[in-house]
Formats: C-alpha cells, sequence, structure tokens
C-alpha cells in the first residue's frame, strides 16, 4: 500500500478527470491524500480519499479575471509563492510515499525535488508544445494577443519565481514551471490521437484517454424542444467570464422557431441581464451538461477539454469559441479531426455564428470525424491502464 498525496487546483475541470483514477488506486489498496478546496471535498470524499483544503484559498481567486497566457502564468505563481510554505512542511512532517500533482500546481513538483519523493504529474489537458501555437494562424494570433497583456505581468512573473528560488532554494527559477509541470510519470487523461505533435513526448507521457463519469449526479432540467428542432447547447465553462455580448450575439443568432436553444451562462453572468429572451432559448447559470448532451445537435462551447471530451462521448459535433491559447489548439484539432469548426472571436458575429452552427450541422464528415476521435477514447486504456502504470512505477521505486 502507498500513501499517495494528490495536489490539485479547485476547478472542475482539473479534478474532475482525476477522481475515477483515485478511487481505483484506492480500490487496490493506495491511500490517497486529495489536497483542493472545500467546493470538492465530498466529492473526493467520495472515492475513498482523505479530503484537505489548502489554507489559503485566495491564492486561486483572482484566474477567473482573465485569459492572458503570462496574467496567468503570473498568477499560477502568485499562488506557488502563497501556498509553497505550507506544502513543504506538511510534506516534510508526514513523508507521504508518493507525490502527484497537477500539470498547474507546480508546488507538488518542487516538493518532489526538495525530499526527494517520486512524483506523477496529472495532465487534464494537452501538455504544452511550442510548435502548436505555429500550426495554425488563428491559434498563433491568439498566442500573439495573449504574451502582450502589459510588461506588468512579465514583471510579476519574474519576480514571483525568483522570489520562490530565493526563498526555497532552488537552483533554477525555472523550476517554477507555471505552464505544463511534468514530472518522472505523466498520466494525460486524452489520447495520441488527438494529441498535436504526439511524437515529441516520450514514453513517460502515458495517454490514458478521458475519464468521463457519465453517471455523475446532476440536478436535472426540463429540455423544451419541439420534435421538428435542432437543440443548440451554448456554455462558455466555469473558468473564464464570459463577454455579454457573446450571449447577446446567440440570442440574435438563434431566434429562431427552428432551434431549441439552452444557454449556460455561469455565475459571473445575471441571466436577467440578457432581457429579454427570445421564445425558444432557456437561459440559466448552471445546467446539467451531461442531459443535454445526450439530447443536443450542436455545442457551442469555449473548448475546454472537459466540454469537448463529454461532446465527443455523446456525439455532439460543436462549434469552438475560444478564449484561451490552449482552448485554441483545441479548437484547431477539433476542426482538423473533423469533429466541428473553430470560431475565432476575431471573426464572431451573427452571421458567423449561424453559418458555423449550419455548417457543423449538415457536414456528414463530422459524424465519422466524431466517430474516430471516441473510438480512440475507447481504445485508449483509461483508469486501468493508468493505475497499472502507477502500480510498475511504485514496484520500480521501492513503493508499497
Amino acid at each position: 500500500m502507498a500513501n499517495l498525496w494528490f495536489y490539485n487546483i479547485p476547478y472542475h475541470g482539473h479534478i474532475n478527470p482525476t477522481l475515477p483514477l483515485v478511487r481505483e488506486l484506492i480500490a487496490r489498496g493506495d491511500a490517497v491524500t486529495y489536497f483542493a478546496g472545500p467546493a470538492f471535498q465530498e466529492r473526493i470524499r467520495a472515492t475513498g480519499a482523505e479530503p484537505r483544503s489548502y489554507s489559503n484559498l485566495d491564492a486561486f481567486g483572482q484566474s477567473r479575471d482573465s485569459s492572458h497566457l503570462i496574467h496567468q502564468g503570473a498568477l499560477v505563481a502568485e499562488s506557488a509563492n502563497a501556498l509553497l510554505g505550507e506544502v513543504l512542511a506538511a510534506v516534510e512532517a508526514e513523508r507521504p510515499d508518493l507525490l502527484m500533482f497537477d500539470m498547474s500546481a507546480p508546488w507538488g513538483a518542487i516538493a518532489s525535488r526538495r525530499f526527494d519523493i517520486p512524483a506523477i504529474a496529472s495532465f487534464p489537458h494537452l501538455p504544452f508544445y511550442w510548435r502548436t501555437l505555429t500550426d495554425d494562424p488563428r491559434v498563433l494570433r491568439k498566442a500573439m494577443a495573449s504574451l502582450r497583456p502589459g510588461l506588468g505581468h512579465w514583471r510579476t512573473l519574474a519576480r514571483q519565481t525568483a522570489n520562490i528560488a530565493r526563498e526555497h532554494s532552488l537552483r533554477n527559477p525555472a523550476d517554477v514551471n507555471v505552464l505544463s509541470s511534468a514530472a518522472e510519470l505523466n498520466i494525460v487523461f486524452l489520447t495520441r490521437y488527438f494529441q498535436p505533435h504526439a511524437a515529441h513526448f516520450d514514453d513517460s507521457y502515458v495517454y490514458v484517454g478521458p475519464t468521463i463519469d457519465t453517471t455523475r449526479p446532476e440536478t436535472p432540467m426540463d429540455i423544451r424542444k419541439g420534435p421538428d428542432q435542432k437543440l443548440i447547447y451554448i456554455a462558455v465553462g466555469t473558468l473564464y467570464r464570459a463577454n455579454l455580448a457573446f450571449f447577446q450575439a446567440c440570442m440574435e443568432a438563434f431566434a429562431d422557431p427552428a432551434y431549441a436553444v439552452i444557454m449556460s451562462v455561469g455565475k459571473a453572468v445575471d441571466p436577467d441581464a440578457l432581457i429579454p429572451i427570445p421564445d425558444n432559448f432557456t437561459v440559466a447559470q448552471f445546467v446539467p451538461q451531461l442531459q443535454i448532451l445526450r439530447t443536443a445537435d450542436v455545442f457551442i462551447t469555449h473548448g475546454g477539454m472537459n466540454s469537448i471530451n463529454e461532446a465527443v462521448t455523446f456525439d455532439v459535433p460543436m462549434v469552438v469559441v475560444p478564449n484561451t491559447v490552449e482552448q485554441s489548439i483545441n479548437a484547431a484539432r477539433i476542426e482538423q479531426l473533423q469533429c466541428g469548426v473553430y470560431l475565432d472571436h476575431a471573426q464572431l458575429s451573427v452571421e458567423t455564428l449561424r453559418a458555423s452552427v449550419s455548417q457543423v450541422l449538415t457536414d456528414p464528415a463530422a459524424s465519422s470525424g466524431l466517430e474516430r476521435l471516441r473510438a480512440s477514447f475507447e481504445e485508449a486504456g483509461g483508469v486501468q491502464l493508468a493505475a497499472d502504470v502507477i502500480g510498475r512505477f511504485k514496484e520500480k521505486h521501492g513503493i508499497g
């Protein structure tokens, strides 16, 4: 039996893919202590793991405010600076056998190096490789825009990483990897088929496919859809604030009796701010996504990996309107694999929304594209493969 500590960040897209694996590791005899936030404690406890929270949850409070790459990097570095003292003290005091950490939780990687504890990284999103930025001009434009938020963010990032390196005796500030913290073993909850430039990533990256709990509890809703209507589902994730103008453009584009539309606006938007709402729209801050995807004909999404994976699972073609660089890479890949279209914010209008939805609804290639990607999910190995690989990793290091 191994005593495994898992460091994650308190966001659904990072925690959800890991919970089936945690459940499997516990079933095989490991003890798991899982660090996240209070909102996730019951779900973590349901796996059999011991949930723990960070003492300073304010460290994660600002990341909803920006989609700039360097700003996000600076915020991750600030989080690491705020949390690293307590993380290192706890690891030193209790000495777990094995550490696992999310790609966006560099404090786990630093603790592993400091105390020479074997570590595994968790990748709910594509591992970063710079060449993916140059594969599509839309991705490159998004990347260039995200690198121009102002010198202040660059300075914050440099200052925070330098502070961490100095205060915690790191040899190199680059050890604080704010984009894609990796380890000796990396569990990627995607497939190599979806990974651009897959040959760049060696065998230390084990692609196990999405781990979607299609039975997870959701509060059901009444779906208003006539027999001749196409159901459009619009949702742009829980991490970034959406622009009211985007939702208003969607309402103008699809206020058409040919469609039934369900639009999830998140807690940052008051649905009353969108009044008048067309009669064929259902607007709510949160909706049961799995229930809706079982019925939807098209999904307008920001392109987060959880949303993409769930859409593919239920054969729903996508119009991807990305907020961030990594979502732009996802959008380009979805288009390349013929599972939907990439609609850049720079080209977004009522007309392009209508045209994009019409395209995915009528494109016969979308069905075969979704089928191929879904087949790669089914062949990947899932939590069983991930747990097997972790078992061999433990044997290699004489753990358990």
